[in-house]
């Protein structure tokens, strides 16, 4: 799985984020509520959910924040942002500002900041010392930062699967190890020194195993299937490999799939790491 610019998810990558945005949020809506309960927000602090999507998580922050904090939802697709704030006006939830900024290189306005968090959302920059050198600025002192980022594909089958049906009709390119992409970060000791030469100290971590809903809760083993092809970066390598190819690779992605099938969704095993860290 490639990697993605910031011209890639304020365009075609964005688009795709959120024409299927439910089935994405509810795959990985447990892990940001974890995540929400592992970095423990307290009455009146002040947070930046750095690529916050269409703002669950800021949200979520923002309601254990209070009316004493505020939360700033950062992300450069703009279409993503713009669903976002209006979550936010339809909720009421006044203390919730979403603004689109490349976190590499843009500062918000509200910054410096009690805290920064995200959720899958700090792999994919150009260059990842630059960003988190970028975004320790954005802290106060002794701010705190706590992140969720895909441990291995090995860890994760629901990308490994999937990866191997693919591969038997389409070349996809290996990826990029400290590239852009899901798994940049999967090696946990290389992350922790990459914290701490952009500013961070105190760095631990811990993995998270769960079994997850992928395509979403309810989903059926096609609907799965057909969730990969249309939403992720190999589905256009599949749609180049012509109508035949597409069709065997749905249903062999399906019968994958069927194996994982248990109460109503497809529950596959994922693992990401936690990472937190305080402004050095």
């Amino acid at each position: 799985m490639s990697g993605h610019a910031a011209t890639d998810w304020q365009g075609a990558q964005g688009d795709r984020w959120l024409q299927h945005i439910d089935r994405f949020e509810s795959m990985i809506a447990q892990i940001g509520h974890d995540l929400v309960a592992a970095a423990g927000f307290k009455a009146g602090e002040t947070v930046a959910d750095v690529g916050c999507g269409g703002g669950p998580t800021s949200l979520e922050i923002a309601q254990s924040v209070g009316s004493t904090g505020s939360v700033t939802g950062v992300d450069v697709a703009p279409q993503l942002i713009a669903l976002a704030t209006r979550r936010a006006k339809d909720g009421g939830q006044g203390n919730a500002t979403f603004v689109a900024y490349d976190a590499q290189r843009a500062t918000p306005d509200a910054a410096p900041f009690d805290r920064l968090f995200s959720r899958f959302g700090v792999m994919f920059f150009d260059d990842s010392d630059a960003a988190f050198r970028n975004m320790r600025s954005w802290l106060k002192p002794s701010g705190r930062i706590d992140f969720a980022c895909w441990a291995s594909p090995e860890m994760n089958p629901w990308m490994g699967k999937a990866m191997a049906v693919i591969n038997q009709y389409v070349d996809v390119p290996p990826r990029d190890p400290v590239g852009p992409g899901p798994f940049r970060f999967a090696d946990a000791e290389a992350t922790k020194a990459m914290l701490e030469r952009t500013g961070f100290s105190d760095v631990h971590y811990e993995l998270r195993k769960a079994d997850q809903p992928f395509g979403g809760e309810n989903a059926t083993p096609a609907e799965a299937a057909e969730f990969i092809l249309a939403s992720m970066d190999m589905a256009d390598a599949v749609a180049k490999a012509g109508e035949d190819a597409a069709r065997d690779v749905r249903a062999k992605l399906a019968q994958v799939f069927q194996g994982y099938v248990r109460d109503g969704s497809i529950m596959m095993p994922g693992a990401c790491w936690f990472f937190h860290a305080k402004a050095a």
